[in-house]
């Protein structure tokens, strides 16, 4: 065999084994994407109150303040 092959041999491997894992773990990922539900769902609506504030816990209880 010449010198020359088995060089020309490591330089392809070289160049092409990166080229085809990269193009491999691209499709896989674009496959994973399509697979993958759409999580932009509305939030659930919040209960009629003073919009933007939060009571605290216990407030509007009986606590026998008075």
């Amino acid at each position: 065999m010449l010198p020359i092959a088995d060089f020309l041999a490591g330089a392809l491997l070289s160049l092409l084994l990166p080229t085809v894992l990269l193009t491999a773990l691209v499709v896989w990922y674009l496959m994973f994407l399509r697979r993958v539900p759409d999580t932009n769902e509305p939030e659930p609506a919040r209960p009629v109150g003073n919009p933007g504030h939060d009571a605290p816990a216990g407030a509007g209880s009986a606590s026998g303040e008075g």
